[in-house]
């Protein structure tokens, strides 16, 4: 697998930065995780999934898969990640994954990509529609964040991150 992942600093801020076992366990799901939809064995994968098995995942980071088992409740306990088993695997979902690999530019300029330079009005409409949904996607985060030691944190609030997806994405047809 090719590429790269962001990791912001203040993942030291974390709540699980000090446990090295949930650490190593979710930043292997971030490096696991897709970038682009696929599919895996009839699977349809989203940016953000990921697919795992936990004897391989404990395997691959040199823990035992109660470690595993262990570190993915506590991920899920506080919404950093979803899960769907079956029996042979199972599709983690990444909760905000798009709000922290994205690069601005995607988040921002996704339904531009593909305008041509002949298209004024069209483009005019784009500008517009995309200053709409910053200025929603900011009401949200406004709503949604709280303030700690002077700097704002967003809460772990799954329908916040989806509000926000859905109002990026509006542009996209």
């Amino acid at each position: 697998m090719n590429g790269y992942i962001k990791l912001h600093r203040k993942i030291k801020e974390w709540e699980w930065y000090k446990d090295p076992i949930t650490k190593a366990v979710f930043l292997e799901l971030l490096l696991r995780a897709n970038y682009h939809e696929s599919r895996y064995e009839g699977i349809e994968l989203k940016p953000g999934q990921a697919i795992y098995g936990r004897k391989e995942l404990a395997d691959c980071l040199g823990i035992t898969e109660q470690n595993v088992r262990t570190s993915i409740k506590r991920l899920k306990s506080t919404k950093e990640l979803t899960t769907k088993s079956t029996n042979k695997l199972t599709l983690v979902t990444i909760a905000n994954w798009a709000v922290y690999q994205l690069d601005d530019d995607e988040l921002t300029n996704k339904s531009t990509n593909n305008l041509t330079n002949n298209q004024p009005t069209t483009n005019q409409q784009l500008t517009t529609s995309k200053k709409l949904r910053s200025k929603e996607v900011k009401n949200i985060i406004q709503r949604e964040s709280k303030e700690k030691d002077g700097a704002f944190y967003l809460r772990q609030n799954h329908e916040a991150f989806k509000a926000i997806k859905d109002v990026l994405m509006k542009g996209e047809a």
